[in-house]
Formats: C-alpha cells, structure tokens, sequence
C-alpha cells in the first residue's frame, strides 16, 4: 500500500557502510541518511497499519467476515450478495410485493364478486325449490322469472364481454391508425428533409455557379492588371532610353569642361613650381647664414664644455663613491626583503595546500551527499510506483466487485419483473378460468358453489401470488438465513 519493501525496515549499523578509502564523516553521513529515511518508511508503515488495522476492524463491524462465508457457502461473489442486500433490490422487492398484493387484492374481488353472484344463483335456485311443494304455479312463475332474470344476467354479461371486446378492437383501431398517422408524419418530415436537402444541393449548386463566375470576373481583372503592366513596362523602359541618351549627352560636355579645367590646373602648377623653387633658394641663403653662426656657437661651447668636463670628472668621483655605498645598502635591503618574500611564499603555499585540502574534502562530500540525494530519488520513485500499482490492484479489485455487485442486481431485477409479467398473466388466465367455470355452470342450471370455492382457493394458493416466489433465484443463489428473513421484513 505505501510500496515499502520488508528488507528496507531493517536496522543497519554504521560499520556496515564504512568502505576503504571513505572518510568517518562520510560514513556518519550515509549512516544518517539510511536511518532517517528508514525512520521515515517505518512510520509511514505504521501509519497505513493502523489505517489497514482499522479499516479491517471496521469492515468486521460491518460483519464483511460474515460476508466472505455466506458468498462462500453460496458459491456466488461478495458483489452478489451484496447487491441481494442493497437497498435498490429491496426497493424492487417491495414494488414487486406491491404489485403481487394489487393483483392478488384484484383477482381476489373479482373471483369473490363471480363467487357470489353464483351463491346468490344457487341460494335463489334452492329458495324456488323449497316453495315448490306449496305453490307450483308460483314455483313456475318464480322458475320462470329466475330463468329470465339468469337469462338477462347472462346476456347482460355477454354483452359486458363483448362491449369490453369491442373496446379492445376499438382501442386496436386507434393505435393502429395512430400508428399510420405517425408513419404518415414521419414520411412527410422525411419528404420536407429531401426537400430542403434539395433546395440546399441547388443552393450549394448556385453558389459555386456564382464564386465560378466571381472566379473568371477575378481572372480577367487580373489579366488587365496584367496588360497595363506590361504597357506601363513599355513606357517606363522607353523613358529609360531617353534618359540614357540624355546622359550620355550630359556626360560628353562634362568630360569636355573637366578637360577645360584640367589645362588650367596644368598652368597653375607649373606657375606654382617655378615660384617654390625661387622660395627654396632663398631658404637655402638663410640655411647656409645660420650654420656659420652655428658653428662659431659650437666653438665656443666645446671650451666651456672643456672646463665642465675637468668639475664633472671631480664630481663623478665623489659620485662614485657614494653610490657604492648605496649599493651596498641595497643589496642588504634586498637580501633581507628577499628573505620575506620566501617565508611569504612558504605560508602562502602551506595555506593553498591546506585550502586544496579542504576543497577536496568538501568536493568528496558533495559528491555523496549529491549521491545520497540520487538515492532517495530513486528510492522514493521505487516506491511511488509500488504504491501505485497497489492502488491499480485495489481499484481494478473495487471495480471487478462492483462489476459483479451490478451484474447480479441487473440480473436479479430482470427476474422480478419477470415475475411480475408472470404474476399479471397468471391472474388474468385464473380469471378467465373461473368466469369459463360459471358459464360451464349457467349453461348446466347445476350451480356447485362450494367446488367454486375450493378451486379459488386452490387458484390463490399459487406462488405467483404470495412470496414463496421469492424463495429461489437462477441468477443469485439465496442464502439460506439471511435471505428468509430479509424476505419476511419486506412483507412485514
């Protein structure tokens, strides 16, 4: 039910999931996994015991283990008996018992009322008899008169019956002409719907005429656009050739000016060149002016230069001597700052190895905790589809019970009204019989009311006429205290 397996309950320890190269706390960590999720099935187990606990308890409150035997002594489903036991076949019992009692009342009156009528027959019959002795013109006139009055009731019944037969034909006629009068309608609907099937077809049949023709008005404006874009064409690539020519004219006379302006920017340079090189010349005197007086400049530069150099030699000296010292001083500040900078190096190092030590440590543990994470997908997965499948099985097992539970109250109804269409003949053929009976005994003058009598009660003894009918069934077997007395509730 909630797709747990037994082996997933069971306790493991923590050397169980320790492996060669894994760390103690990845192993704490595995171990806690497993136990919390095997925490989780096992209360999630309990909760659908208790549920499948009580949902048991409660079915045998209901008496289901009752159930389970009676289908079993039966031979029949649980959904059988329980469609025995529903309330829709007792409401269909009921109304059969209704309908039982309506046509027991029924034929009852009507037997007792022929009964009577032939007791009241036979009492006038022995009351004549008994004044013969006395009178016997009074017991021929009363004979005569009680023929007569006999006679009349048997014609007055004669004529009920036919009366009442010719209502059945009557009623016949009707229904068949109504009858007619309805295939008439439907045959006059069937022509109305042809007719109007055959003013759509030729509506359809006008409306393609008409987008035919939209279709051939649609292809001659195309072909018109068609021309006038062809002569538009013509037009424009007349246009085109006019406007070449009068380019290539304009081209000419603009070939014939540049030619124009380029002789006279031929002229402007050669003025221009014989003028730079006047300018250059003059330049030239001016350059030639201005190095003599470099010159002599230099002269007297290189003197001063000379007497510089003598200072220079002195101060470079000096010079010297002090960047040796700052030298010196240098390379024992560098030795000492490269001293630092290995030690620097060396913490910096010891760090980067302690902090790829760490990264590693961290990487292998999310790595199983990722892991860990895919497992109890799988695993919740695993038992997603278990439980699934249960329900599958519960339901198609519901479904199967109620199939049967359906089947059987289908079946069992069909009886009934079976029985009742059987209760309905069997009281108008007892009818008839009895009726056939008094007539057998007018047409005899030998009225015998007691042999009436006990043939209506031999007639109301039948079990379509009380509830022994309901004692057996073809299509649901009955149980054998249960069913007794469910049948004697509902006649009660």
């Amino acid at each position: 039910m909630e797709g747990v397996l037994p082996q997933e309950l069971a306790y493991k320890p923590i050397e169980a999931f320790a492996e060669k190269n894994l760390s103690p706390r990845l192993v704490k960590l595995r171990y806690d996994f497993f136990e919390a999720k095997r925490r989780d099935l096992l209360a999630a187990s309990k909760r659908a015991r208790d549920t499948i606990m009580a949902d048991e308890k409660r079915e045998r409150e209901n008496s289901s283990q009752q159930l389970e035997l009676r289908a079993k002594d039966a031979g029949v489903t649980k959904g059988a008996i329980l469609a025995l036991n529903s309330d829709g076949l007792k409401l269909e019992r009921k109304k059969l018992l209704k309908a039982q009692e309506i046509e027991r009342k029924w034929l009852q009156n009507a037997l007792n009322a022929e009964l009577k009528q032939l007791q009241d027959l036979e009492s006038a019959k022995a009351h004549a008899q008994s004044e013969g002795d006395k009178e016997a013109e009074r017991q021929r006139e009363a004979s005569q008169r009680i023929k007569e009055l006999n006679d009349r009731r048997a014609a007055e019944e004669e004529r009920k019956q036919m009366e009442a037969e010719a209502r059945q034909k009557l009623e016949k006629q009707i229904a068949k002409e109504e009858f007619h009068k309805q295939q008439e309608d439907i045959k006059k609907k069937a022509e109305i719907e042809a007719q109007k099937q055959r003013e759509a077809y030729q509506r359809q049949l006008r409306d393609a005429e008409a987008k035919r023709q939209a279709e051939i008005e649609k292809e001659r404006k195309r072909e018109e656009e068609h021309q006038k874009m062809e002569s538009r064409k013509n037009e424009m690539r007349a246009l085109d050739l006019r406007r070449m020519d009068i380019l290539d004219q304009q081209k000419q006379q603009k070939q014939a000016a540049l030619a124009e302006l380029q002789a006279k920017r031929d002229d402007r340079i050669i003025a221009s060149i014989q003028a730079n090189m006047d300018l250059e010349n003059k330049r030239r005197e001016d350059f030639e002016q201005r190095q003599q007086i470099e010159a002599e400049r230099e002269e007297r530069l290189m003197q001063a230069k000379a007497l510089q150099q003598e200072e220079g030699a002195k101060r470079s000296f000096q010079l010297m001597m002090r960047r040796k010292v700052i030298q010196e001083e240098a390379a024992r500040r560098a030795e000492e700052r490269r001293n630092d900078i290995v030690e620097h190096q060396e913490a910096i190092e010891y760090r980067l190895l302690e902090h790829e030590q760490k990264k590693e440590r961290y990487l292998d543990f999310k790595k199983e905790l990722d892991g860990l994470r895919s497992r109890n997908k799988e695993i919740n997965v695993e038992r997603q589809r278990r439980r699934e499948e249960s329900m599958r099985e519960l339901v198609a097992e519901q479904v199967r019970k109620k199939d049967d539970k359906i089947e059987a109250m289908n079946n069992e109804r069909r009886r009934l009204w079976e029985l009742r269409r059987h209760a309905q003949t069997e009281a108008y053929r007892a009818r008839e019989q009895v009726k056939g009976e008094i007539m057998k005994q007018r047409i005899q003058s030998k009225f015998n009311s007691k042999a009436l009598q006990k043939k209506l009660e031999s007639l109301m003894q039948q079990d379509c006429f009380n509830e022994k009918i309901l004692g057996s069934s073809s299509s649901m077997p009955a149980l054998r205290g249960a069913h007794s007395s469910q049948v004697s509730m509902e006649a009660q």
